[in-house]
């Protein structure tokens, strides 16, 4: 039996002594940050193809993150990064992809502004490449009683040798969580971006939405999940290139 689930049995068992960074969805982010001193572990499963044509890549995803409350409204973490694809032309084998570090900071206490908000960096390194990626988001959420809505404004450039091209990416993710209990949340979300095509002609416009749906069986242990169907399509020729799919599972173990 595999450590992590050997510390997953006995954290279930335990009486909670820290409060988790729970999630309500796949890839929008919510209003918080570890407390001063909390550590958390944190899984990503993610698996997509941009389209159900033969031709078309099935991507798989595998994040390991340790995320570590510096202040009570400041948090840090590292993610190690694996990455695979198969099909429509690729072989790829599972591999280390990067290296990033997250830093999140809130302005103020939950509800003292009109609107929750949070400012996220992330800066990464792609591995074996000169490839490096800056990432911001502006995170604001507001609680309805019990409803959450949240939404995040993204924007992400790469730079090094490696990039023939400048390379900018601005995305975004909306979602809507509606407490049925306290350990369990039923939703929706939608998520996309626009960024440059690989050869650096043109841009790619990728839409999402689907269910989301969190569970939290004790105050230190969650998990979250997320599938969703979307398009993409190329601007200049407007071409359409079919359904999309991606879907995304995060479990978060306090520590």
């Amino acid at each position: 039996m595999s450590r992590f689930v050997v510390a997953l049995i006995v954290t279930l068992m335990v009486p909670a002594l820290a409060r988790a960074d729970r999630r309500s969805f796949g890839y929008t982010y919510e209003y918080a940050t570890l407390p001063e001193g909390a550590t958390e572990v944190e899984i990503w499963h993610t698996q997509a193809r941009d389209t159900w044509h033969s031709d078309t890549p099935e991507r798989f995803e595998e994040k390991i993150e340790i995320e570590y409350g510096v202040t009570d409204r400041y948090d840090v973490s590292m993610y190690t990064v694996f990455a695979e694809a198969a099909g429509g032309g690729a072989d790829e084998n599972l591999h280390l992809d990067a290296v990033r570090m997250e830093n999140r900071y809130r302005f103020a206490d939950r509800g003292e502004w009109p609107v929750d908000t949070i400012a996220y960096l992330e800066l990464a390194k792609d591995f074996g490449a000169s490839i490096y990626e800056i990432e911001a988001k502006a995170i604001v959420s507001r609680d309805f009683d019990k409803l959450l809505v949240a939404a995040n404004a993204i924007g992400e450039v790469a730079f090094g040798n490696n990039v023939p091209h400048r390379d900018l990416s601005l995305g975004w993710s909306v979602g809507a969580s509606y407490e049925i209990t306290p350990k369990f949340r039923l939703g929706v979300e939608t998520w996309g971006a626009s960024e440059d095509n690989e050869d650096g002609n043109g841009r790619t416009l990728r839409a999402a939405v689907g269910p989301a749906i969190s569970l939290a069986p004790t105050s230190k242990f969650w998990v979250a999940g997320t599938a969703g169907f979307g398009v993409a399509s190329t601007f200049e020729s407007d071409d359409f290139s079919g359904a999309a799919f991606s879907a995304r599972i995060v479990m978060g173990l306090a520590m």
